[in-house]
């Protein structure tokens, strides 16, 4: 079977955009699995870096769910063990309402400028680039595609009990 180099390069590409979302995944449900079985105390020592702890934060709304919020614009791939992978598209000039995530990793497959609101009404602009990778404590906004490009993403949502 004969491949001209461009089929193989974005073969290539594919599978490494393929490996890239594994390698976040496996990490976010290694990471959730290795917190609730350390038997540890959940009181960390902050005083000599900084608290990632995220057990302060309140429950999850699920009635704010960005699936629930913005069907348009989220198609969930699947859902298991307290995490949830999303698919996102922001077409130029989309725009979702006020909704929640609770802890959150992101992967941008296409990226565009989107203009986040938080919930105290507060606006920054973000420039999501291809193949960036951010993981994020559980928050509440609204976003806006104000670039010129499609923005995809793949969003997965660890739905972890709090105290």
């Amino acid at each position: 079977m004969k491949l001209s180099t461009s089929k193989t390069i974005s073969m290539l590409s594919n599978a490494h955009n393929n490996l890239l979302l594994l390698t976040l995944v496996l990490v976010l449900i290694v990471g959730c699995n290795n917190q609730s079985q350390s038997g540890e105390s959940e009181t960390a020592d902050t005083t000599s870096r900084g608290n990632t702890q995220t057990n302060n934060a309140p429950v999850f709304d699920t009635s704010r769910s960005v699936t629930t919020i913005s069907p348009n614009l989220y198609k969930q791939l699947s859902d298991t063990l307290n995490i949830r992978m999303l698919q996102g598209t922001y077409e130029p000039g989309d725009s979702s309402i006020m909704h929640g995530h609770p802890d959150f990793a992101l992967y941008v497959l296409e990226g565009s400028t989107v203009e986040l609101t938080a919930a105290d009404g507060s606006k920054q602009n973000v420039d999501f680039k291809k193949d960036m990778a951010v993981v994020l404590p559980a928050a509440t906004h609204s976003a806006k595609n104000i670039g010129k490009g499609t923005l995809r993403l793949i969003v997965v949502e660890v739905n972890r009990p709090r105290n």
